[in-house]
């Protein structure tokens, strides 16, 4: 194989190729954490020596594990469950999603959606989890860690265009850098959290030496597989699917193939729990809404919305103000989409109830008129922040573009 075919097969370092072209200011520094003693904000010698020191393959120099939950965030306001942040069920579905949870917070999740019989001889309920994280974490007693700077711990390290199977080998190797500094340390681990300072009114990392073992380190995908061992009835899997991602079919086909006539249920997981996973759920009601599984309260529900969302949509579109159209995903590319696409305009119509229903998770439409706001609002010469800006905004765009053709391709299929 020659070098370059073997680089078009790596999206995720194809990924940073891109991201340097796009945005080159950010890559002419080094990481904070990287700088020399003088410059550093942390008041813990011993700890700065114990990160700047840190030479594993995914734990390397500068490099910290920082607790996924953090001072601020999201949390449901209807379905709450200790240990699982802001779980989210998409009305008339059986979808949800959830933040990144404990290892106690995903049994009782996966327990909420009957995945595991309270009493023997009753059946359980299988659930599809999908985990759309694109960086790369890890269990330590319990609690999710993430890979962070010394100096930009609030920063994501997400790995876009990475896939499933490279992440997952990549979160070995971060096991096993971590297994291997308990062991040279006899048994303690340098780890850190965010907390909420009332005198600054900001958040602060705090760093802590916690005593663990080797048994107490686990991937996501080691997770798992021990609850399935456990006898919860549930199928994972791992498809990095994030907001910066580019926007591609077989990321569509990847998610839609993950529909089992078995599942009771399906269950995505993300950073948060809000953004990007709207899309995939999106996708998967789409795909369930086709293949006519849902219930007729479902259908109901469908009709009840059509018929809601028709009021808005009787306006001509020279009635509509340039703000309405936008809200309504009325732009140029899209509406020429629905006169090439047969069933064009139906398609966009179910896709927007879909978009709507997911809302509480992420709303695309609102992304993409978010991002062109900014756009307006943008001052002349800041190149890079508009070029960051326009990225985003195609990229949710061209997510709409794909979720209105799938949903024309499967009323084609539903035809014959």
């Amino acid at each position: 194989m020659t070098f370059k075919s073997w680089l078009h097969q790596r999206p995720e370092v194809q990924a940073i190729k891109w991201s340097i072209r796009l945005r080159p200011g950010r890559f002419f520094t080094i990481p904070e954490g990287l700088r020399t003693p003088q410059e550093s904000q942390h008041g813990d010698a011993v700890m700065e020596a114990t990160v700047r020191v840190r030479n594993g393959s995914v734990l390397g120099k500068g490099s910290i594990l920082k607790m996924y939950f953090f001072p601020g965030q999201r949390t449901s306001s209807h379905i709450q469950i200790h240990g699982a942040p802001n779980v989210y069920k998409v009305d008339g579905y059986p979808v949800y999603s959830m933040a990144t949870p404990t290892i106690a917070g995903a049994k009782e999740v996966l327990a909420y959606l009957k995945a595991k019989p309270k009493i023997e001889g009753s059946l359980a309920q299988k659930v599809i989890l999908t985990d759309l994280r694109e960086e790369a974490a890890v269990y330590i007693d319990g609690t999710p860690f993430v890979i962070r700077e010394l100096n930009k711990p609030v920063d994501t390290l997400k790995h876009v265009g990475i896939t499933g199977p490279v992440l997952e080998l990549m979160e070995a190797r971060l096991k096993e850098d971590i297994v291997s500094e308990i062991r040279r340390s006899g048994g303690r681990m340098l780890l850190h959290r965010e907390e909420y300072d009332p005198a600054s009114n900001q958040s602060c990392i705090i760093g802590y030496w916690e005593n663990i073992s080797a048994d107490d380190v686990k991937t996501p995908a080691e997770l798992y597989a021990a609850l399935k061992d456990e006898g919860y009835d549930m199928t994972y899997r791992r498809i990095p699917l994030a907001g910066e991602r580019e926007a591609l079919a077989s990321d569509v086909d990847a998610i839609q193939y993950c529909k089992d006539d078995c599942a009771g249920s399906y269950l995505f997981v993300s950073h948060t729990g809000f953004g990007g996973v709207g899309y995939a759920m999106a996708i998967i009601c789409i795909k369930l809404d086709a293949e006519a599984k849902l219930t007729s309260k479902i259908s109901q529900t469908l009709v009840g919305s059509r018929r809601s969302s028709s009021l808005s949509e009787s306006k001509l579109p020279s009635e509509l103000s340039d703000e309405e159209a936008l809200r309504m995903g009325d732009y140029r590319d899209i509406l020429s989409l629905t006169r090439v696409l047969i069933h064009g305009p139906k398609s966009k119509a179910d896709v927007d109830i879909v978009i709507e229903k997911c809302a509480g998770a992420g709303h695309l439409r609102d992304d993409i008129h978010y991002y062109i706001k900014e756009l307006w609002k943008l001052p002349d010469g800041d190149d890079e922040q508009r070029a960051c800006l326009l990225d985003m905004g195609i990229k949710a765009l061209r997510r709409y573009f794909y979720l209105i053709t799938f949903r024309s391709y499967l009323l084609l299929h539903e035809s014959k």
